[in-house]
């Protein structure tokens, strides 16, 4: 979205989750580095960190991006290009509204905090929603980007053979939701594109094509291929096929 648009003529904002572990400061810096004008979106880094130490995530990623970067205290409102750090020592969700600190259940080794965070993002911003996982090991990120995907949010994963640890890419890839594999840098163009044409085919048209053609496309594919789609959820179907389109 390199034109830009304030968050009043783009709708409701955009709220971009990034997930990371080992490897993932040199994905964020080419990630967060690449937009060269507004985005129209908000952003929430999700670090693996080591909860005895203070982060220096924010000042470093600042020095990369002209978008406002700062590590979350509790309480903020995601605004347009802002980059939202998760502190150390603390997961981090967003209810009604506002990026909430919360207290680790699980031990250190059993902590997801990406899954924790993307499942609360999907709760909160539903078609809003993006989700991206980047370069790290195991597979954190996998589960939440499952609830992004069914509250109709769009996944992505860095292409794991540019990740210097690709255990995460390959998990989320791996689950068969993630909508694009891209290099980091081509990742927010992309997420970008995504919403503006969902925003611009919305205004222009509130009624859905697709809506409109369901019965006689799952008719179509149930004599043709034999599979029978009219036990599934319209709106499942509708958004899944639009985004296909």
């Amino acid at each position: 979205m390199s034109e830009g648009k304030s968050a009043e003529e783009s709708g409701p904002l955009p709220i971009v989750g990034i997930g990371a572990s080992a490897g993932g400061l040199e994905a964020l810096r080419e990630m967060l580095g690449a937009p060269n004008g507004p985005t129209g979106m908000a952003f929430v880094v999700i670090q693996h960190l080591d909860p005895d130490h203070e982060s220096l995530m924010a000042q470093l990623l600042s020095r990369e991006t002209s978008m406002t970067v700062s590590q979350v205290r509790g309480g903020e409102t995601p605004e347009p290009d802002h980059v939202y750090v998760i502190p150390p020592g603390h997961g981090l969700a967003i209810e009604d509204g506002s990026l909430i600190l919360k207290e680790f259940e699980r031990p250190r080794g059993l902590r997801r905090p990406i899954d924790d965070f993307f499942e609360s993002l999907s709760e909160e911003a539903g078609d809003r929603a993006a989700c991206v996982v980047l370069s790290g090991t195991g597979a954190d990120g996998a589960v939440g980007l499952r609830a992004i995907k069914e509250h109709g949010g769009i996944a992505l994963a860095q292409e794991p053979t540019s990740a210097r640890y690709d255990g995460m890419p390959l998990a989320a890839v791996g689950t068969g939701l993630v909508d694009f594999v891209k290099e980091p840098s081509g990742l927010i163009d992309t997420i970008g594109d995504y919403f503006r044409r969902k925003r611009d085919e919305s205004a222009a048209d509130g009624s859905s094509t697709v809506a409109s053609h369901i019965d006689m496309l799952c008719s179509t594919v149930h004599e043709l291929i034999g599979h029978d789609f009219s036990g599934y959820k319209r709106s499942t179907l509708e958004r899944r096929i639009e985004r296909r389109m």
